[in-house]
């Protein structure tokens, strides 16, 4: 004996679902997005995390590897952002220009010589606060 259902409750049925689902998706991207967070508040609880920086670029410093060292000030402390060669090739910007701008840097946070900094995997991870990838 099977159940049947008429249009108008399939498409109520079909139309609930599809709302759910909309409403799963919005609640899930913020999951997705790594969170922005002030540079005093990352520690070693957040080894290996992706999260989001924004702050001043006090200095930029290349490495004889092509690496690029970021010293990113917020105001409540100074954090660097490590760019390696195969990021910051793809920077459409000389690297020298970011000195003094103000930044949002997205990477992943490693401890190097006992100091927590943040790796940048893409250079789309690094954008001006307009929003610019560089």
């Amino acid at each position: 004996m099977g159940f049947i259902l008429d249009d108008r409750t399939l498409l109520i049925i079909s139309s609930l679902l599809g709302i759910a689902g909309f409403i799963g998706m919005i609640v899930s991207s913020a999951s997705l997005t790594p969170p922005i967070v002030g540079v005093s508040d990352v520690d070693g609880s957040m080894l290996d995390r992706e999260i989001t920086v924004e702050g001043t670029v006090e200095s930029v410093h290349e490495l004889e590897s092509g690496t690029l060292l970021l010293k990113i000030n917020d105001g409540t402390g100074t954090l660097t952002a490590v760019v390696f060669k195969s990021a910051s090739e793809g920077m459409e910007m000389s690297p020298e220009i970011l000195r003094g701008m103000r930044i949002q840097v997205t990477g992943r946070v490693k401890e190097y010589h006992g100091a927590l900094e943040i790796v940048v995997e893409k250079p789309s991870a690094i954008r001006s606060k307009s929003g610019e990838s560089f």
